[in-house]
């Protein structure tokens, strides 16, 4: 005999009440620890796509990338590190992403097409192209200087000079699309070198056009842009 609390007229099962309600709780439950869940990571970090040419070979335009709101929460900046960081000029609207070339308090001199920080020599197995114009900035306290990785083609300290670092967003750090270049920023630092990228790809890219004209730097290209999508 059919229990009538689970029957409707016709005879069709139908489904407790309190199926129903824990069903409901649940999916609730669901939507809300989601909904927690992503607060916390766009919290903790910020995804950006990559829109231009200033970071080749290290990043190419496309790419998207994780950035780590945290790192510089607990710690400071360090010479190498690939950050992005607010528009220094109102006649940009898009994050830019380059590399930490000087801290603060340093004397950043650029001399005969190579960067020397205190006046010593840096090397820069990253860097793409030759370094101009010869130039000298000092640093304040809470100042860093960054360079696109692209030396011919960046928008960067050598033009606005250096940037507050409460401007800072936070640090590059995975680089997450295309799935064939997954994997940690700080590995392709490590792999990839600028002048065998730039022997293999400079017709492929266009990347190497002449901007100095006798002598005199042409910035071009503007800086890496970052679009965020949160």
């Amino acid at each position: 005999m059919n229990d009538p609390a689970l029957t409707l007229d016709g005879g069709i099962p139908q489904k407790p009440k309190s199926s129903r309600r824990a069903f409901l709780l649940e999916t609730l439950q669901t939507v809300v620890l989601a909904g927690l869940f992503y607060l916390v990571i766009s919290l903790a970090t910020a995804r950006v796509v990559v829109d231009g040419p200033s970071m080749r070979p290290t990043l190419i335009s496309g790419e998207w990338i994780v950035v780590n709101r945290l790192t510089y929460k607990l710690g400071s900046p360090q010479r190498g590190d690939v950050i992005v960081f607010l528009p220094p000029t109102n006649a940009q609207t898009d994050d830019l992403i380059k590399r930490v070339i000087g801290l603060p308090g340093e004397t950043v001199e650029i001399r005969n097409g190579s960067v020397w920080i205190n006046g010593k020599a840096l090397e820069e197995s990253y860097a793409a192209g030759t370094t101009a114009p010869d130039n000298r900035w000092q640093l304040g306290a809470g100042q860093l200087f960054v360079m696109g990785d692209n030396r011919q083609l960046s928008l960067d300290s050598r033009s606005f000079g250096p940037i507050p670092m409460r401007e800072v967003v936070g640090r590059a750090w995975i680089i997450y699309w295309p799935p064939s270049e997954w994997g940690p920023l700080e590995w392709r630092n490590q792999t990839r070198s600028a002048t065998a990228w730039l022997t293999e790809n400079a017709f492929r890219y266009n990347i190497i056009p002449a901007f100095y004209r006798k002598g005199i730097f042409l910035p071009r290209g503007l800086g890496i842009a970052c679009r965020s999508n949160v």
